[in-house]
């Protein structure tokens, strides 16, 4: 009887990895290679996955509002371009845009497996 491979399961960190990518993948897109920053457009593939509230707080990492399509330039050598990013939010979103991602970032927020399964499917799927 020939022996039975065991699907090898993920560890948390390699899923939050893929949805990170995903998730990123979808942004860029979203946002069609246009920095919101500074308005720079490459395509989408050469753009990065800018946060307004870094994605150290799980609670807003894969937020949609707080996640936009920025250049290099904007998001490594300007430190995401937040005063820029923070005028745009408010734009975008309204005036209490800033205070909303400050009172959410305080929530603890752990992922577990189903929810992170969950959202890389999501994003894969809106990635086409």
């Amino acid at each position: 009887m020939p022996k039975l491979k065991k699907k090898k399961v993920k560890r948390i960190g390699q899923l939050k990895k893929l949805a990170d990518k995903v998730f990123s993948e979808y942004i860029r897109q979203r946002d069609k290679g246009v920095c919101y920053t500074c308005g720079n457009v490459k395509p989408w593939k050469y753009q990065q996955c800018g946060h307004y509230v870094s994605r150290m707080f799980n609670s807003l990492r894969y937020s949609e509002v707080n996640c936009h399509c920025q250049d290099v330039a904007c998001n490594v050598f300007r430190k995401g371009a937040m005063d820029e990013y923070a005028i745009r939010l408010v734009r975008q979103y309204g005036e209490g845009i800033l205070n909303h991602l400050n009172i959410k970032k305080r929530e603890i927020k752990q992922f577990s497996r189903p929810e992170l399964e969950e959202l890389i499917a999501k994003y894969k799927k809106l990635n086409g």
